[in-house]
């Protein structure tokens, strides 16, 4: 099994714990232990819930499948779609999520406004309210905004040979349209 199922199962024998405790303890403990007790466990399940669903949202990284860039099976951009396509080789961003996003040091997924500047701290292009792919190990970024929409992605991925060489080949396949 998965160990997200694993970790859900913990979570719930936690919260039978809890629940348990509880019960059994009720007359037997004065109520503040009980209470820090309670507490404890209840942090414990909290934690176990929280990790589990941080795995359940992993990296997302583009693949190409016929002429389809595909981010998520929800998310598909037709190279046909492509206004443009750019690539930012070792340059900083500023990034604000704009709703709904998952993210820690390594990694963010989510909708965001993103300013993409040179190193000397001066904009090179800003993009408002497009979804963020970022790897949190490489500089490198693509944006690609599309035709006819205000959606714009940009995303890379963990090193910069691998984001490069996604660029380079979705560049040639939007060329040859």
């Amino acid at each position: 099994m998965k160990p997200i199922f694993y970790n859900l199962l913990l979570g719930i024998l936690f919260a039978s714990i809890i629940v348990l405790f509880d019960f059994v303890f009720r007359n037997r403990m004065n109520q503040k232990k009980r209470f820090i007790i309670k507490c404890l466990l209840a942090g414990i399940f909290g934690t176990v819930i929280i990790l589990s669903t941080m795995r359940m949202n992993p990296p997302v990284y583009a693949t190409i499948q016929e002429d389809v860039i595909v981010f998520q099976p929800y998310e598909r951009v037709k190279l046909s779609n492509i206004e443009s396509i750019k690539y930012f080789e070792d340059t900083k961003i500023e990034l604000v999520s704009n709703g709904f996003r998952w993210g820690n040091d390594d990694y963010f997924s989510g909708d965001a406004n993103i300013r993409f500047l040179n190193a000397d701290g001066t904009e090179k292009e800003s993009v408002y309210k497009c979804k963020a792919y970022l790897n949190g190990h490489a500089n490198d970024y693509i944006l690609i905004k599309q035709k006819n929409s205000t959606q714009s992605y940009v995303f890379n991925f963990d090193d910069k040979k691998e984001t490069k060489k996604f660029y380079d080949r979705i560049n040639q396949l939007y060329n040859d349209q």
